[in-house]
């Protein structure tokens, strides 16, 4: 398969892959090649550059621990299993009730993401540091592509690590004896050198398709570094929960005290990012929404598209649509196995964010699963299997090959040029550049709709926004129509300072669809399907569709879907602690035991 895949397989057997974090810090690397050689050697230093990604591919990492559980029950998304969110493992990091003790997260021997995260972070860290000892790097050689792209991953895992645990020690040198054990940094320490370290990056990176190596989406690119760097100093400037101390477990919800990271001039450096990208880098926004799964579905990694870097993962590792996908409780021409999808599921709700004539829709937020020969909306039992909305956008017809187990191989989008334009209208808005905020609104909302639509659904609803108020709340939801089951909601609610008000506004909008009152009132009891062509037709989802559907061969379904979708667990359960009082995990027994006594909890736990 395709290069950082084929490298990334081979090389989760390399020794430098351990099984603890304290072993991989105490350990000497088993090659027979010292420094000097390796980081002197474009093929050998590329060959550790691209041991930092294999960090991503672990089973404890993305692959099955970090990316299925990360971001859920927001406002958009949610776990599917609410059943004990006290007690389960799973359930408890969706629902703001983790525990220490989380067996699934790490216990005994076993290890998690935070220790992949820093074993990809110490191989940076040994790469940046041999590069620029013995690399001569610069912005026309190699080594200085090299060095770009240790910096960048560097900053992903870091990116990863503050999104999940806030403050965490800040190691940006190779590990020695002294330094084996560390205590937290204040996360703002992590945040100045990492969006540093990403302007330095940028310099030595080419755009995508500018060179062999940035051909495809699946290695470092300039327009990744840079709009990674803008979407750190949005985190940075923006609101969380900060412990009082370092050492206390008493918290606060407020913005940075360091006026480098909330003032405008960091923000205007973002903002000349993201019109960077905008204007050079040669990326844009595919003629459609749904294409961009489909492309993704089909392992298309060519750049210069609207994808501009994703995780890669090799067809044995990754299990994206196994979580995220339409359930599929039979096998069908795409999956060779039975009863996968459907654990990460869009809020009902979203389905009815979303105007109808929004093409987003019914790509993002489907009621349908997959049995025999095709789609439906019977009911076909319990657990996933039971009536619930799925991430269209992620679904295993759209292949071109078969999965034959639990690992599709999908890789795992990290930035799109949607998220640089509706990145860069939130910025424009911020510095009260109010027209060229909707100048970027526009290109993501005229993708959106039918052109036909476009005079009410784009020029007119930009010309009713009148302040930068409004303006903010139109890209907030732009964002919530635009990146569903991408992992990006729940931090853009944490640094917005809504992410309490939203979910617990979730669960009362929940039962109001529920009881269908309210804003809900008007959403129909009944909901008819046919297949024509094939294809499933639905009547009696949209608001409004209270009637008998004309035509023929409409079959009723034998029972409400509303009240069937929306449980008792998920009115009672969808989170149990003030989620502004739990924006993030605890760190687990594991990396507690293996810290020396240097790194505790915080945020109550």
């Amino acid at each position: 398969m395709r290069f950082n895949k084929k490298h990334i397989a081979s090389l989760l057997m390399m020794t430098l892959l351990t099984t603890s974090c304290n072993d991989f810090l105490t350990t000497e690397s088993q090659s027979s090649y010292s420094d000097n050689v390796v980081f002197a050697n474009t093929t050998l230093a590329e060959d550790a550059v691209i041991n930092i990604y294999s960090f991503f591919a672990q089973t404890n990492s993305h692959r099955a621990r970090y990316m299925p559980y990360y971001g859920m029950n927001t406002d958009v998304e949610y776990y599917d299993d609410l059943t004990n969110p006290n007690s389960d493992d799973k359930t408890s990091l969706c629902t703001y009730s983790a525990y220490v003790s989380n067996s699934w997260m790490g216990s005994g021997s076993s290890y998690n993401a935070y220790t992949c995260f820093f074993n990809g972070i110490e191989a940076a860290n040994l790469c940046i540091r041999g590069i620029r000892t013995y690399g001569s790097p610069s912005a026309t050689n190699d080594m200085g592509y090299l060095l770009g792209e240790a910096l960048t991953l560097r900053a992903q895992y870091y990116y990863d690590l503050l999104r999940a645990w806030g403050d965490v020690p800040a190691r940006f040198e190779p590990v020695e004896e002294s330094t084996v054990y560390m205590a937290k940094s204040d996360r703002d320490v992590i945040y100045k050198q990492i969006i540093a370290d990403l302007k330095e990056a940028a310099d030595y990176l080419p755009w995508p398709g500018a060179s062999t190596r940035t051909q495809t989406t699946e290695r470092v690119n300039k327009a990744y570094a840079l709009g990674l760097r803008a979407r750190l100093i949005l985190m940075a400037s923006g609101y969380s929960q900060r412990p009082t101390s370092l050492d206390a477990k008493t918290s606060e919800i407020r913005k940075s005290n360091d006026s480098e990271l909330t003032g405008k001039a960091l923000l205007q450096e973002a903002y000349d990012d993201l019109k960077l990208i905008i204007e050079k880098s040669g990326c844009s926004l595919n003629g459609t929404y749904e294409s961009v799964w489909n492309e993704l579905a089909a392992d298309v990694v060519t750049s210069n598209r609207e994808s501009i870097f994703e995780i890669p993962f090799a067809a044995g590792r990754g299990r994206f649509f196994y979580h995220f996908g339409v359930y599929h409780k039979t096998v069908s021409p795409h999956l060779s196995k039975t009863g996968y999808g459907g654990q990460n599921c869009p809020s009902p709700l979203l389905y009815y964010a979303y105007d109808k004539e929004d093409t987003r829709r019914d790509v993002n937020c489907v009621p349908y699963k997959w049995n025999n020969d095709g789609y439906t909306m019977d009911n076909l039992g319990s657990g996933a299997a039971s009536p619930s909305f799925n991430f269209g956008k992620y679904d295993y017809e759209r292949m071109n090959r078969v999965v034959t187990s639990n690992d599709d191989g999908v890789n795992l989008p990290v930035l799109r040029y949607a998220d640089v334009l509706l990145m860069a209208a939130e910025i424009a808005n911020e510095l009260d550049e109010l027209d060229y905020a909707k100048k970027y609104l526009e290109e993501v909302r005229e993708r959106a709709f039918a052109q036909a639509d476009w005079a009410t659904k784009v020029t007119a609803y930009l010309h009713a926004i009148t302040s930068k108020d409004a303006m903010l709340a139109a890209i907030q939801k732009e964002r919530m129509l635009e990146f569903p089951g991408e992992m990006l909601r729940k931090q853009d609610l944490i640094r917005w300072n809504l992410l309490g008000k939203n979910v617990e506004e979730t669960v009362v909008n929940l039962k109001a669809l529920h009881d269908r009152t309210g804003n809900y009132s008007d959403v129909p009891r009944d909901v008819y399907t046919r297949k024509v062509d094939g294809k499933l037709e639905i009547y009696g989802l949209n608001k409004g569709e209270n009637a008998i559907p004309s035509g023929e061969g409409w079959t009723k379904l034998g029972y409400d879907f509303i009240t069937t979708v929306v449980t008792d667990e998920m009115l009672g359960n969808y989170y149990i602690n003030d989620p502004d009082s739990r924006q993030y995990w605890p760190l687990f027994q594991t990396d507690l035991d293996s810290s020396n006594g240097y790194l505790i909890n915080n945020y109550g736990y």
